[in-house]
């Protein structure tokens, strides 16, 4: 008998060993945390929120019942009265241009790091992109608020410049709107483009410039087919953001804006001003299960559109 057949025996009884040590209490002790934590703060607030939709409210109380009555005004308000069906197209149309802006902003820059910068101070410049995460989101909001008020730095430094023609009323728009969110959304999207475009092989770069092929149709043929996946996910992304996000809509947008629709306020303002106005919460509940619903369907779309794109790289 070899002596690689006679180790066999001794790599069974090590993975017996083993497989017994997976049963162990501590094995499940780590394993009740974060099942714990998903129920706590994630499936049980979701559970309550899809009860709370079906109960009613009399006399100003909500009372705990089975009804479709929440569920029937709003289909009845989708077009007409509050207009939710609006609202949902107007949130749609800000968050896929938005995210179309932050990608298409945030790739050459990634770009440039992966390809420009020195391999040794790349975490550095990684680490400076995105240092604005760090703080506070709404600090940053009121931050653009000054910046691009009527009198604030952007047309004061206009005005004093003497180029009174470049002084545009950005507060209060849906531009102003796209701003804070590129600025809120762009270190993640730097970050999640980077992973994708510094793992793609750089034989695979030199290869085709050794076969003669200009840096536009490296790019073109090699870069961008590679990085496909990275690119559908910091869109899936950006647009989950955009679509849910309430802060920019509100202190920058003004809450409504004018586009190709008209002025109609996004569908999260309208889920917080009906919560801040209106006594009928299960029927609030119900607009922010319609969120939810909308927020999952477009993670599943891109998720199935990355799986695509990474059948066809293989």
């Amino acid at each position: 008998m070899s002596e690689a057949s006679a180790t066999v025996p001794d790599v069974e009884a090590e993975i017996r060993i083993h497989g017994r040590a997976n049963h162990s209490p501590l094995k499940a002790l780590t394993l009740v945390l974060p099942i714990g934590y998903s129920i706590a703060f994630f499936l049980a607030p979701l559970v309550f929120l899809i009860i709370l939709g079906f109960w009613t409210v009399e006399n100003f109380r909500v009372v705990p019942a089975f009804s479709l009555a929440n569920y029937v005004a709003i289909a009845n308000n989708m077009l007409s009265g509050s207009k939710y069906g609006l609202a949902i197209l107007q949130s749609a149309y800000v968050s896929v241009t938005t995210a179309a802006l932050v990608v298409a902003l945030c790739y050459p820059f990634v770009l440039a790091i992966v390809y420009l910068v020195p391999g040794r101070l790349q975490r550095l410049v990684l680490l400076l992109a995105i240092a604005p995460f760090w703080t506070s989101y709404i600090l940053r909001v009121f931050a653009w608020q000054i910046l691009l008020a009527k009198r604030g730095v952007f047309n004061t430094a206009m005005q004093a410049l003497g180029w009174d023609g470049f002084q545009q009323a950005l507060l209060n728009t849906q531009a102003a709107t796209r701003i804070g969110l590129i600025h809120y959304e762009a270190p993640v999207i730097i970050v999640i483009l980077y992973i994708t475009i510094a793992h793609i092989d750089p034989t695979l770069v030199e290869a085709a410039r050794e076969l003669g092929a200009s840096r536009w149709q490296t790019f073109r043929r090699v870069i961008l087919p590679l990085s496909k996946v990275g690119i559908i996910l910091a869109l899936s992304f950006a647009a989950i953001i955009s679509f849910g996000d309430v802060l920019s809509g509100t202190l920058l947008g003004g809450g409504a804006g004018p586009s190709l629709i008209g002025a109609v306020p996004l569908f999260s303002t309208m889920i917080m001003n009906d919560y801040a106005s209106s006594t009928n919460l299960p029927q609030t509940s119900v607009l922010a299960m319609i969120m939810v619903l909308i927020l999952v369907a477009i993670l599943l779309v891109g998720l199935k559109a990355a799986d695509r794109a990474q059948k066809q790289m293989t």
